[in-house]
This record gives structure tokens, sequence and C-alpha cells, in this order.
């Protein structure tokens, strides 16, 4: 086993290891104290759900995000100009 002793050049390596252990922990992470298999698919199905939820609420919040920041730019003079409109 090479131990590296500048960490520069590893980086990019030591990514695409990490993210081929992270998606091998998420296919082969049943819960193995577990002896009923439907318990273990209980929990891989609520941590997928989790994810799910947490994804859509990141998306929602950037979104409210860029909403605030849009808002932010709005004078009260582009306001009455945009009302003076319709």
């Amino acid at each position: 086993m090479i131990v590296p002793t500048h960490f520069g050049p590893a980086g990019p390596l030591w990514r695409a290891q990490m993210w081929q252990a992270r998606a091998f922990s998420r296919l082969v992470s049943l819960d193995l104290m577990a002896v009923d298999l439907r318990f273990a698919f209980a929990s891989v199905v609520a941590r997928s759900l989790v994810r799910a939820a947490d994804a859509l609420v990141r998306h929602m919040m950037s979104r409210a995000w860029q909403g605030a920041r849009f808002a932010e730019d709005i004078t009260a003079a582009a306001t009455m100009v945009a009302a003076a409109g319709r």
C-alpha cells in the first residue's frame, strides 16, 4: 500500500474512493443486526424516503432563496411602474 506524503495529488483518487465506498454502502446497507428481513427492508425504504424528503426541502429552500434575492433587487419605483401597466 502506498501512503502519500503530499495530499495534493491524492485528492481526486480519495474522492473517487469515497464515492465508490458511499455507493457500495448504499447498495449493501442492510441492517445486519436485524434477523427479520422485513425490518431491514423497512429501514431501507424509510432511509430512501428521508433522502427524498431532504432533497425536496433543499430544492424548495433554494427556490425560496432565489426568490428572496430577486425580491431584494425590486425597488418601490419598479413596483409602481408594474402596477401602472395593469
